[in-house]
């Protein structure tokens, strides 16, 4: 009847089908399910997975538990890249990982920290570590995945802010002198891997390469191993990390190492160590201009304060210009151009005058951790400071600096307290918060089907 009388239609509305299931299904469990799958069914499927790739990851979590085809969705790879790939365009409200201890002797705690909100929110604890002795490796994450190192304990944890997991890695048996890591992500298999660099015992003089996969139960030799024309720089590298507390970052498919000049008797010709994370081998990237031909006999003193950080997945290099040179008092990044030329770029100069000298200018260490926000957001780069401050107390800052405005804003302190004083620069205890579903380990299928695969591997290849 097509009169002044509206049709209505077959189909209950949202509102509606929350009512008639209200009515018929006192459960609350049932529901919510019952209530989610009408509301799903009034929506295409397009639709319903761009309000997925939207949702913050706790919502995710929860919504895995509706049913069985929406916990195999939301659990697959594909919806995990997509949803992180989604959130980097429409980041949320800023916020950082901090590790701190306790009051107990025994266990530190990961606690997620926002500018703007009330109160630390815990995301989990590890037992068994002493107080400051678990640091950042990984201060920008990768694919939403941080690094952890207790140093007391010679051991290092994976861990995903987001879902609050976190996965303790096998031990490794031998006591390096010299040894760095990083975590990067294998994109044909889209999993994570943590790179180890070792120098050998003080007798050795081999410099070694071992790589840990989720599901595995010991490190192995990276494929490639190491080649010798990469030795005396890696060594360099390795000497950088450990004295100056400047780890790898992960940038397209490669972890980046820094050389040190002042540690080689020669000018390098290259500044980067590469590791490509698929293929585990190795190369290299050539000197930035700024590096001169008399850039190894600089004091250690400036040469510690250069780093690298991943900024819009670009590699950068942080100029340290703190210390009185001609160019004056800033701090420079420079960003890679293209792997194959070797071509940098000046993309920020951040002057140090007035307000940003005192909070920047006087602490030992300055590091530029990576940046929030984008372009139609408005970008904003994010500095950890350190500075030695009375006794066994060092004294922590976290910044944010709006480059358009040359703004620079304190967003977190923290005292730290050690028994007795590190030789070098303590370890750093912030890392920028990433929503990211990626696991921290294998799940029970996947373990089951790689051992099953193996067995199948190895009885088709042995000989009859």
């Amino acid at each position: 009847m097509m009169g002044g009388s509206k049709r209505k239609s077959a189909i209950p509305s949202c509102g509606e089908a929350g009512k008639i299931t209200a009515e018929a299904f006192p459960s609350s469990k049932r529901k919510k399910a019952l209530l989610l799958a009408l509301c799903a069914r009034l929506l295409p499927d397009d639709m319903m997975l761009e309000v997925l790739f939207r949702l913050p990851v706790k919502s995710v979590l929860r919504f895995r538990a509706v049913c069985r085809s929406w916990a195999a969705l939301l659990s697959s790879k594909d919806f995990c890249s997509l949803h992180m790939a989604t959130c980097k365009v429409l980041p949320p409200a800023p916020k950082l990982l901090v590790v701190s201890p306790t009051e107990k002797l025994d266990s530190t705690t990961v606690c997620s920290y926002s500018p703007s909100g009330p109160r630390d929110d815990l995301l989990f604890t590890i037992d068994s570590a002493r107080p400051n002795s678990v640091e950042v490796l990984t201060p920008s994450p990768c694919c939403g995945l941080t690094l952890l190192y207790d140093a007391a304990a010679l051991a290092y944890y994976v861990c995903n802010a987001a879902t609050r997991a976190v996965a303790r890695l096998p031990p490794y048996c031998d006591r390096a002198r010299d040894f760095t890591a990083g975590l990067g992500f294998d994109a044909p298999t889209r999993e994570y891997k943590v790179v180890r660099l070792i120098n050998g015992l003080a007798h050795e003089d081999i410099l070694r390469c071992e790589v840990y996969t989720p599901g595995a139960d010991c490190w192995r030799p990276a494929a490639g191993g190491v080649p010798f024309r990469w030795s005396k720089s890696a060594h360099s590298a390795v000497g950088h990390a450990m004295m100056s507390k400047i780890q790898p970052v992960f940038a397209n498919g490669f972890l980046h190492w820094l050389i040190s000049p002042s540690l080689l008797i020669r000018r390098p010709r290259a500044a980067i160590i590469l590791f490509s994370v698929a293929e585990e081998t190795f190369g290299s990237i050539r000197s930035p201009p700024f590096w001169g031909s008399r850039e190894h006999v600089r004091p250690w003193s400036q040469s510690e304060g250069e780093h690298l950080v991943v900024m819009d997945d670009q590699v950068c290099i942080v100029r340290n210009l703190r210390n009185g040179t001609p160019h004056g008092s800033a701090l420079e990044i420079w960003g890679l151009l293209d792997y194959g030329s070797g071509d940098w770029t000046l993309n920020h100069r951040i002057d140090l005058s007035g307000h940003i000298r005192r909070e920047l200018g006087e602490p030992q260490a300055v590091r530029v951790i990576g940046s929030l926000g984008n372009c139609r957001s408005g970008k904003k780069i994010v500095i950890a400071t350190s500075k030695h401050w009375v006794y066994e107390k060092f004294h922590k800052k976290v910044y944010t600096y709006d480059p358009s405005c040359q703004v620079l804003e304190g967003i977190l302190s923290v005292t730290e307290t050690h028994t007795s004083v590190p030789c070098f620069i303590p370890g750093s205890r912030f890392s920028l918060f990433e929503e990211s579903l990626a696991p921290v380990h294998k799940r029970d299928e996947e373990v089951a089907q790689s051992s099953t695969l193996a067995k199948a591997t190895k009885q088709t290849t042995s000989p009859s």
